[in-house]
């Protein structure tokens, strides 16, 4: 005879079926590569319903005129490199066999050098606030640097869908923000979650729930939790990447004259 206890409770497991649950087990791991993991599938999916909803909904350059697009410290370059080049080269110079024309070459990638280096520091301070100090919180498994980032892929999701980007889409269609945001974008976004995952364990005060005011305290404030050796292998790649988005982002905003603006 059929075992109808069993089969009820079978079905009740089944009625209780979180799709999501594969992905919640791997952005909670231990395992900081896993987590990794956790996080690209979360924050991709993300990434791809804004951009998906906004594209079709919102007004275009919707966000053009926030620090989602624009620098904190700005993108101001100067002319001053190719004045400096000349009188040390001449109008030309050569470098094994190719010759170049001495002011052009000195601003342009003077400028990306100026330009890469203001990028990076706004990148550092929104780094430090909103994942570094955030990660000191945790509200049940979720710590908060973690929580700024899916915001981030949420926003990141609405520049590209409303064509809020710094530079001209690379063609005029609902993908052609896409290619632009490919081109570095994807990288700064990739560089925070890495950032956000390797500290993600940093908590300073724990709390059940986002309405619960008991908060349990978990060590000092400026008593950052060691890292494992993974977690600092992440930790480096992350400003890594966030150096090599910054340099191309600062190629993109030189050749196309935004420095000069």
């Amino acid at each position: 005879m059929k075992d109808l206890t069993n089969s009820s409770g079978k079905e009740r497991k089944k009625g209780r079926y979180n799709p999501f649950a594969g992905m919640n087990g791997l952005l909670f791991s231990d395992d900081v590569y896993k987590r990794i993991g956790g996080f690209l599938l979360w924050g991709i999916l993300i990434l791809i319903i804004c951009w998906g909803i906004s594209g079709l909904t919102l007004e275009r350059n919707l966000l053009h005129r926030t620090f989602l697009v624009e620098k904190l410290f700005g993108v101001k370059g100067t002319e001053s490199f190719g004045e400096l080049g000349v009188k040390w080269l001449g109008e030309k110079f050569s470098f094994l066999k190719w010759e170049f024309e001495t002011a052009k070459t000195f601003n342009t990638w003077g400028n990306v050098v100026v330009v890469t280096a203001r990028s990076f520091a706004h990148h550092l301070v929104i780094a430090f606030f909103f994942i570094f100090l955030l990660n000191r919180f945790k509200i049940g498994r979720l710590s908060l640097g973690l929580f700024f980032f899916f915001v981030y892929s949420v926003f990141s999701g609405m520049v590209v869908g409303t064509d809020s980007l710094a530079f001209p889409a690379q063609f005029d269609n609902l993908l052609g923000p896409v290619v632009t945001f490919l081109r570095y974008g994807i990288w700064v976004w990739f560089a925070y979650g890495l950032l956000a995952v390797s500290t993600a364990r940093w908590t300073w005060l724990q709390s059940v729930s986002l309405l619960d005011t008991d908060w349990e305290k978990k060590g000092k404030f400026w008593s950052l939790t060691k890292l494992t050796s993974d977690e600092k292998e992440v930790f480096c790649f992350g400003w890594l990447f966030l150096l090599a988005a910054s340099f191309a982002e600062a190629r993109l905003i030189v050749f196309y004259g935004h420095h000069l603006f």
